[in-house]
């Protein structure tokens, strides 16, 4: 009768069931690692698309600001490259330009309130994500 030796012909029930559980742990961290890279780079996209809207909107506020003359609060909304934004000005201070010596008149002169400085809220969505800024803004007439 013949007798086999014990030899490593191959790997056993327990061994391939260890390495199977690392090959696994290992893929599901790097999908999480995946998933999360993945949706970090679409916030960033949007944020940055938003961001660079606002230049744009700045102008924009600034001229409806100057061109309706109002002294008091104002709002105004709209859509720009597909994203809404809305914004709101609230009057912080009415002042005027500094008294200046006229040498003309041998007097010092004082003029009018021609300086507005107002409080600007900015809100920009696209889909889901909005972002807001506040800032301040002058505006003058004559």
């Amino acid at each position: 009768m013949r007798r086999h030796p014990k030899s490593s012909q191959g790997f056993t029930l327990i061994e391939v069931l260890i390495a199977s559980v690392i090959l696994f742990l290992f893929l599901a961290l790097a999908a999480q690692a995946f998933n999360q890279s993945a949706t970090a780079s679409r916030k960033a996209e949007r944020a940055a698309k938003v961001a660079a809207l606002v230049p744009l909107l700045l102008e924009t506020i600034r001229a409806e600001i100057i061109e309706t003359k109002q002294a008091n609060d104002q709002t105004g909304q709209g859509v720009l490259f597909e994203m809404g934004y809305q914004w709101q000005a609230k009057l912080l201070e009415r002042t005027s330009p500094p008294r200046r010596f006229d040498p003309d008149e041998a007097e010092f002169k004082d003029y009018p309130d021609r300086f507005n400085l107002w409080q600007i809220d900015l809100t920009v969505t696209d889909k889901t994500y909005q972002r807001t800024w506040r800032y301040e803004e002058i505006s003058w007439h004559e």
